[in-house]
């Protein structure tokens, strides 16, 4: 308890898995938790004392599940191992921690989504008062964003301010490690573009009165504590660091701080990391939370599925690399236009190969995840299976190779002797799809070394046996030999035996205490020789030994051990040979997860009928028959309606916002979904499902699409919507595609048509971003009367034989109605209900009131009018015009 009670200290914010024999035990306050959260069974040390120990435990080959259920609950996991044999130990074990299990650092296979990225993340906010001033620096602005607003400049990059905040993110399993500044504001979209499982921070920002409060409020996961270093030290110093890091000191705190958590996490191996990538926001579109929801990218609005969200439409990636690449790909979509079009060369070049393309997507399948096994390597927790895996996905790489070139020259083979003249990339090959990485000669080594160690079939676990093939170490072959022989030679004791005693049932048996021994039942205790030596006694009779048999028996254990001992020495040997080629291995897995991404895109895209669109720095986006991608894959092949989208915001445009009338349920908010999604698709190289398409690069994506309460923040409907809103006008530029569904609509009629007409004027005077704007305000088409750039179309409805059918077709003009009475038809209201709708509508159309008893009013009541008292004594049937001139003089004195 001594032991425990030492290694808790050191932990005291986790629980503590202690391992005794084939159990690991909770105890005390774990023990409470674990039992509650876990289902357990809670005992106790001492039963009957007052300071009896709660504990409760869990078989140790059964821990996995209950630990990946603690971390998905938020919790870290202290795993304390026996690091030496019971047997030999003099006095108590010795236990150490071997390694520690958290939300977003987790090793197991079996806990990990393969598709999947597992990060933790580490926030440095500004200090309030900077340690000391830095001098500002002026960066050259991309070409693009030049003139996005009326005097745009150079950008100057200030010191940091106290409301900046450096983020830094780290996956363990892979190495991938990256870091950034950005304005606290922005956090909250950043961290759901990352979706870390855990964040780490000063312990002193975890208290509910920190400026990080309004931030864990919004995100929900696992919040940490951590050590946050006052510089990088020497945790960021064996890396490759680009040289601006020293310019951007909150992005370098905070990826020490990271690197310096997952460290303390895995004290017994490395961690696979060899550079930081530093990057800014506005280095891809950016996407805030509300862009990334309500376009479903990644999951969908209702259940948070992957099925049915963009990403399961385009994810046809055959290895979990791929999967994970294009996954950022789409989360962070690019806004350099030659980036882009190095990316659309492989997709077309792999699309005009079908053949080829089938034939690479099947070997891709058979390479395991290289990325990961060499992060196992180097954090020494791989298994024997994991080499296995690694070597067979090394030997495909020839064949990967060979597949590749062969689409430029059919007839060329790769002769695979590591000579670089051969490796030469063909004039057509894209730069993007050049395995050259996968070519580097210590690879082909590393293949052949373990193929020569390993067994065809390797085991699960080292503790299995049988790990090291035959002939590859001598030690290993002459203790096989000892210990199968001398297994052998025992079943030869047994049958010598037999016939020498005359007792047909006598046989030689084994277990853990006793070792070998010869047992005779009580029916033939009177044959057994003199030089028998009894050693137990059991209900049905003897057990022996002989000195024969105590000799061979020490023979053969010994083996086993030597046996055991000598896989295990060989195994970490070759464990760490590939650790010390983790960085090739690495690259390879890179390489093979571009092609892989770029080959999901292009099936998708032969299979969809998708085009290639022309991307450039132009403010023009034209679709020729779009279509939505995720609806248009659930659809009967052919029966999606495709629809002409024109958005500009050059000069000389007459389309710049897009105003879209019509009822519900026709398709408003699918058509605007569309086209946002088909520019993402278009700015990370994608094919897109239209018939033909132009997009001037976008440097942001804005929705404001549905409303509902966020009561957690204490916002109502309107609310919500207003805040959308206003961050959509304080962030958007000439180069941002917005997309506005029913602005105004969470309040009364009057404001939400003056809100939403003002929204309307503000985006086409003042910022000239490309806009879609949907709504059931008809007064709003009045704006193209005044409004150049403003362009009115529907989506087109048919009445036929008093029913409304939708059409789908976005066609020129407003809408002439709305038809919502139709539509909560169609929805199921009862038709006493429908009936007194068209009567109230009727009366409203004709100017009537609704009720004969006038409408209550809050306010007090105003006083009578004189003038109005006197107009209501005229009658218009007997006054003359002098008359008339006379009462209108008497009118104008009492309203004076």
């Amino acid at each position: 308890m001594r032991q425990y009670l030492d290694i808790k200290d050191k932990h005291p914010d986790a629980v503590l898995f202690f391992r005794l024999g084939d159990f690991y035990e909770m105890f005390f306050e774990d023990a409470v938790l674990g039992a509650r959260l876990l289902d357990l069974t809670l005992t106790t040390r001492d039963k009957g004392k007052d300071d009896a120990v709660p504990m409760c435990g869990v078989p140790h080959h059964a821990a996995r599940g209950y630990i990946a259920k603690l971390t998905e609950l938020g919790h870290k996991v202290v795993l304390c191992e026996q690091v030496e044999d019971p047997k030999l130990a003099k006095g108590l074990v010795k236990r150490e921690v071997v390694r520690i299990v958290t939300p977003g650092i987790v090793l197991d296979d079996e806990v990990l989504e393969p598709k999947l990225p597992r990060y933790v993340v580490a926030l440095v906010p500004a200090s309030r008062a900077p340690a000391k001033p830095a001098k500002a620096r002026i960066t050259k602005k991309p070409a693009f964003a030049v003139g996005t607003r009326p005097g745009d400049r150079p950008v100057v990059e200030a010191p940091p301010a106290i409301d900046t905040c450096g983020l830094a993110y780290l996956d363990a399993t892979t190495g991938e490690l990256a870091a950034t500044e950005l304005a606290m504001s922005a956090v909250v979209d950043e961290l759901v573009r990352i979706a870390p499982r855990e964040v780490i921070c000063a312990p002193e920002l975890l208290a509910e009165s920190s400026r990080l409060a309004p931030i864990r409020a919004r995100y929900r996961c696992a919040w940490n504590a951590g050590v946050i270093p006052d510089d990088v030290g020497e945790e960021l110093a064996a890396l490759d660091v680009d040289p601006e890091l020293a310019e951007r000191p909150l992005a370098g705190r905070a990826a020490a701080a990271v690197v310096a958590y997952a460290r303390s996490t895995q004290p017994t191996g490395a961690l696979p990391i060899t550079r930081l990538a530093l990057y800014a926001p506005g280095d891809s579109v950016v996407l805030d939370e509300a862009a990334i929801a309500n376009l479903e990218l990644v999951e969908t609005l209702i259940g948070r599925k992957r099925q049915g969200s963009l990403l399961d439409v385009v994810d046809d990636t055959v290895t979990a690399p791929g999967g994970r690449l294009l996954r950022r790909w789409l989360l962070y979509p690019l806004v350099d236009v030659e980036r882009i079009r190095r990316r659309q060369d492989a997709v077309a070049w792999l699309v005009e190969r079908p053949a080829l393309t089938d034939a690479i997507r099947k070997t891709l399948g058979k390479i395991a995840d290289l990325e990961r096994l060499a992060g196992k390597c180097t954090l020494g927790v791989a298994t024997p299976r994991d080499l296995g895996r690694l070597r067979d996905a090394l030997l495909q790489l020839p064949e990967l190779i060979e597949l590749v070139r062969s689409g430029h020259d059919a007839f060329s083979r790769l002769n695979w002797s590591g000579d670089p003249m051969l490796l030469d990339r063909p004039a057509d090959l894209p730069a993007l799809l050049d395995l050259r990485a996968c070519a580097d000669p210590a690879l082909p080594k590393l293949a052949r070394r373990l193929s020569e160690a390993l067994v065809d079939e390797v085991p699960a676990l080292l503790k299995d046996g049988g790990v090291i093939r035959a002939g590859f170490d001598a030690t290993i072959d002459d203790c096989r030999r000892l210990a199968d022989g001398g297994k052998d030679e025992i079943l030869a004791i047994e049958e010598r035996e037999q016939k020498a005693t005359q007792i047909a049932s006598l046989k030689v048996r084994y277990n853990r205490v006793f070792g070998y021994y010869l047992e005779v039942t009580k029916s033939h205790l009177a044959k057994v020789p003199a030089h028998y030596v009894r050693k137990q006694t059991i209900a049905t009779g003897e057990r022996y030994v002989t000195p024969e048999l105590a000799e061979l028996e020490r023979k053969v254990l010994g083996a086993e051990d030597t046996l055991a001992a000598r896989e295990a020495e060989l195994f970490r040997i070759e464990v760490q040979r590939v650790a010390q080629l983790a960085r090739q291995v690495s690259a390879a897995g890179a390489a093979l997860a571009v092609l892989d991404a770029c080959g999901s895109l292009a099936q998708v895209a032969a299979q969809r009928g998708y085009c290639r669109p022309t991307v450039d720095d132009g403010l023009a986006l034209d679709l020729v028959d779009g279509r939505h991608p995720v609806i248009e894959a659930l659809l009967p092949e052919g029966t999606f309606v495709p629809n002409d989208c024109r958005l500009d915001a050059g000069p000389e445009s007459t389309e710049q916002l897009v105003l879209i009338t019509g009822p519900n349920m026709a398709g408003k908010s699918t058509y605007m979904r569309q086209v946002a999604q088909i520019v993402l698709l278009a700015q990370i190289g994608s094919f897109v499902p239209a018939k033909a398409a132009t997009i001037g690069l976008c440097d942001r994506v804005f929705t404001r699409v549905g409303a509902a309460d966020n009561l957690s923040r204490g916002d109502s409907t309107f609310m919500v919507e207003m805040r959308e809103t206003a961050t959509i006008l304080a962030k958007a530029t000439r180069r941002s595609l917005v997309v506005l569904d029913e602005v105004g609509r969470g309040t009364s009629t009057f404001d939400g048509v003056s809100i939403a007409w003002a929204v309307g004027e503000y985006l086409h005077d003042v910022l000239g971003a490309r806009t879609l704007f949907a709504t059931h305000y008809h007064e709003l088409v009045a704006l193209a009367d005044t409004r150049r750039r403003v362009k009115n179309v529907s989506v087109a409805v048919r009445e036929h034989k008093g029913e409304i059918v939708f059409l789908r077709r976005v066609v020129p003009g407003g809408a002439s109605k709305s038809y919502g009475i139709d539509v909560a038809r169609l929805a199921g209201l009862p038709a006493s209900v429908i009936a007194r709708s068209r009567e109230i509508m009727s009366r409203l159309e004709g100017g009537s009131q609704l009720a004969a008893s006038p409408q209550l009013s809050l306010l007090a009541p105003a006083p009578p009018s004189p003038a109005l008292a006197r107009l209501a004594t005229v009658d218009l049937d007997r006054t003359t015009p002098l008359q008339a001139l006379q009462i209108l003089d008497e009118l104008k004195a009492l309203l004076s």
